[in-house]
């Protein structure tokens, strides 16, 4: 059986941060919450913040992606939605950094997080964080007047299994 690696918060960020010899791959890259504004220096001070936490035996790193859709949104606006998710998912004074990618056709920033706070050493896991992003991202679209995205299901868990096992055994409720 294959064990599911935990994350590499430095390869983590040197992916992100690699252009991948592309000239418009990677836009900007900011880091936060860290004491140098360069990512290789900012890889070494959150390796250390995560040694320092013994306990923690999930993943301590938290790898977001924010896609936007064509000629959505400028610089600004994009370092203020990246600030409003990490802050809505108890990650605001956590150490990240971020780079905005243009190689796909959807503009989209990369996010890696580390998950253990910088001064108390303690791992956060946001509950519930896809419902979290989800209702997130529905308050940015409606705050930066960016286009609407369904980021709900319409079911929840039960329901869904409920409906599968209606359609596997060819009954409707």
């Amino acid at each position: 059986m294959k064990s599911v690696k935990k994350s590499d918060f430095a390869e983590l960020v040197k992916y992100i941060t690699n252009a991948q010899q592309k000239a418009e791959r990677v836009g900007g890259v900011t880091v936060t919450n860290c004491q140098s504004d360069r990512p290789d220096a900012a890889i070494i001070e959150v390796i250390n913040t995560q040694v320092q936490n013994t306990r923690a035996e999930s993943d301590k790193t938290y790898h977001l992606i924010v896609s936007f859709r064509a000629d959505e949104p400028d610089e600004t606006t994009l370092k203020a939605i990246e600030a409003r998710i990490c802050e809505g998912l108890g990650y605001g004074d956590h150490q990240r950094v971020s780079a905005v990618h243009h190689d796909t056709d959807n503009l989209h920033i990369h996010i890696a997080i580390n998950k253990i706070h910088p001064t108390r050493y303690s791992i956060h896991t946001p509950y519930n964080d896809h419902k979290t992003l989800g209702e997130l991202c529905e308050r940015l679209e409606l705050d930066y007047g960016l286009e609407r995205d369904n980021h709900q299901a319409q079911k929840r868990g039960a329901e869904n299994r409920a409906a599968d096992m209606e359609r596997h055994a060819g009954v409707e409720s």
